[in-house]
């Protein structure tokens, strides 16, 4: 995937639906778009490269079912936090690493980035247990 620092092409889209932080990246097509040039952890390419798949050649059309549509929203960053911390598991050995990594990725997940489409307990348990939702 290629890397671009500068806003998607649906950024006041997403800006009006979502309260966002700083360091927020998105995806869209096969890029992603990084405006304030974060380092973007191999790790978190990999959560990235699942929304590239997902939104297939049509991501204007996924991204606007994924801004309206909270169930679908929370099914397409499972996938993409399942992936995550799989990578994750790979790369680190210590289960209280991994279990703080979890964690993280929990709050991440039910967070007003996503518009808080989950409990911060249901994104671990739901995570971690590779639980599939379908929309």
């Amino acid at each position: 995937m290629q890397i671009k620092k500068e806003f998607p092409p649906n950024y006041e889209e997403i800006k009006s639906a979502f309260k966002l932080s700083d360091k927020i990246m998105f995806c869209y097509g096969d890029a992603i778009y990084n405006p304030n040039d974060c380092y973007v952890d191999p790790i978190v390419i990999k959560h990235e490269e699942v929304h590239s798949k997902q939104q297939g050649k049509d991501p204007r059309t996924w991204w606007k079912r994924y801004l309206v549509d909270t169930a679908f929203r929370f099914c397409q960053e499972l996938e993409a936090y399942q992936v995550q911390y799989r990578e994750i598991c790979k790369k680190f050995k210590n289960r209280n690493a991994r279990v703080k990594m979890l964690s993280v990725l929990a709050q991440d997940l039910s967070s007003s980035n996503y518009g808080n489409v989950c409990s911060y307990q249901e994104a671990f348990m739901s995570i971690k247990g590779n639980i599939k939702f379908k929309v």
